[in-house]
């Protein structure tokens, strides 16, 4: 199975926009009709806010929202040419950002209390057993009082027959070629594990797909 690396060396020598290849622009769509919802609900902060991508990429999704609105962006990505891709996509848009290569589960670089919003991009599905509570852990020390953590994440179980066969539902572990590789949870576990990571659900809207659920929440420290 290939590592996230790889995978963004390979995205960038083939000239793709972003992690969601040739499907960027349906991406970018359906994120901005994300954000904008939860903007009218008054989930976001104001412009001029700091604001921290997990998973951030190579900077072209919700960094890109955020900084194009006026605030103060940070990502961070386990994958080197993701952030350095991040960095020039920045600097070519004449937008400014930080970058960070690092581990979600423990960013000793980043100072406590030092962000008014943390987006989950598409990352903590990706983290499997202990590594959840770790980047939970991470989250509630990094958030600002009154602060926001939006997550975004895969629930329910997978609808298509070659992924149920790799799918462990009592641990909710979707496997690839023998290895954990995305966290698969029922939606009420999934909302159960984030109440008991010490956070207040205010904000959910969930989308139906064929392959699995996909949910959006917005949270705060208990």
């Amino acid at each position: 199975m290939e590592t996230y690396e790889q995978i963004y060396q390979e995205l960038r020598n083939n000239d793709k926009p972003a992690w969601t290849g040739d499907g960027y622009p349906r991406a970018w769509a359906k994120l901005t009709e994300t954000l904008d919802s939860l903007a009218a609900t008054g989930h976001l902060p104001e412009p001029g806010s700091h604001i921290l991508e997990l998973g951030c990429g190579n900077g072209m999704m919700v960094s890109l929202w955020f900084a194009r609105k006026g605030n103060h962006v940070c990502g961070v990505d386990f994958s080197p040419t993701a952030i350095h891709w991040a960095q020039e996509n920045f600097e070519e848009q004449r937008i400014s950002g930080v970058f960070l290569q690092g581990d979600v589960c423990s960013l000793v670089q980043l100072e406590d209390n030092c962000f008014d919003l943390i987006f989950d991009g598409s990352c903590m599905h990706c983290l499997t057993g202990s590594q959840r509570e770790q980047a939970y852990s991470q989250v509630r020390r990094l958030l600002r009082e009154n602060g926001t953590f939006i997550i975004s994440s895969m629930c329910g179980e997978p609808g298509y027959e070659e992924d149920r066969q790799q799918y462990d539902a009592s641990g909710h572990i979707l496997y690839r070629e023998g290895k954990p590789w995305r966290t698969l949870m029922p939606l009420i576990s999934l909302q159960n594990e984030i109440i008991s990571a010490g956070f207040i659900i205010q904000y959910m809207k969930l989308d139906h797909n064929p392959w699995w659920d996909h949910v959006t929440l917005a949270v705060i420290r208990r």
